[in-house]
């Protein structure tokens, strides 16, 4: 056929087909490995008209650190771009992220100080963060790098997040000259979720009370939780008539073990008269709802 006479598909309809290849859920953040990514990747390299939508779509969903070097080798892209394609959107336009640069231990300096550079890179633009960090492996009083310290503070430049999800040890973060949680500064919050969280603690509740827009909060493989009273604990930490007690929230606890049975209900009518909060419980693949 001569080229006079090819058929060309409408650039809309190849975005199309483009954004068809990353899953559904939008809340999806894809891994080097998937197929998704792969071929995204594949087809940023086939023409310069496409170039745009596939670059745009690997900075939305597949930005997916699981190494110290995949770290490193992000941030020596941050001010880099090919003169020779079209502009794209920079890195730091980045909204979500999969982080998991450590290994077993927390105490890396070198990785810690990444971490704190990529969060001051996009503090303005990152919406949703899931990360899988070893907390729980660096007492306070073994280190002696300030690790923590730097960590907190690239945590606490992201006040632009609305979700974060830590999975495995609590983001345990707290120093002695400023004990806040540090999801706890995040004015814009809106969902949460934690591991191993005790839901006796008196200060966790306080958190999820005087964080005004959290909406839905997951505690999976929560502690302590016989005869704990969780309306009575986050109703009771704010004067009635405050306005952040006046949301919708959701309490999701979840558990592959039936851990939740010794929790008290007792007096819910009467303090949560308008049903603000819902409680689910997920055990053993079973749900229960409990208004």
């Amino acid at each position: 056929m001569p080229v006079a006479d090819r058929w060309h598909l409408p650039p809309e309809l190849i975005y199309h087909v483009i954004e068809s290849l990353v899953p559904l859920n939008p809340h999806a953040i894809l891994p080097p490995s998937h197929i998704s990514t792969k071929t995204l990747l594949a087809m940023a390299r086939v023409c310069r008209d496409v170039y745009a939508i596939t670059t745009k779509l690997l900075r939305q969903r597949c930005i997916y650190i699981e190494t110290d070097r995949r770290l490193a080798n992000l941030l020596l892209c941050f001010h880099r771009f090919v003169p020779s394609m079209p502009p794209v959107l920079s890195l730091r336009n980045i909204t979500s992220l999969y982080l998991e640069p450590f290994g077993d231990k927390l105490d890396d300096l070198p990785t810690a100080i990444w971490v704190r550079e990529l969060f001051c890179e996009v503090s303005e633009s990152l919406r949703r963060l899931v990360v899988m960090m070893p907390f729980q492996s660096l007492d306070p009083l073994d280190d002696h790098l300030n690790v923590r310290r730097i960590l907190r503070e690239g945590f606490e430049r992201l006040h632009k997040l609305e979700e974060f999800v830590c999975i495995g040890d609590y983001p345990a973060l707290s120093l002695q000259d400023d004990p806040t949680d540090v999801w706890r500064l995040w004015p814009d919050l809106q969902r949460l979720t934690l591991f191993g969280v005790p839901i006796d603690n008196h200060w966790l509740w306080w958190d999820i009370a005087t964080l005004p827009k959290l909406q839905h909060v997951i505690l999976a493989c929560a502690e302590s939780s016989v005869g704990v009273n969780i309306k009575d604990e986050y109703f009771h930490k704010l004067p009635r008539d405050d306005a952040r007690l006046d949301r919708d929230i959701k309490i999701v606890l979840m558990d592959g073990r039936p851990t939740y049975t010794g929790m008290s209900t007792a007096r819910w009518d009467e303090i949560d008269p308008k049903r603000k909060m819902t409680i689910e419980l997920h055990e053993n693949s079973r749900i229960y709802v409990i208004i």
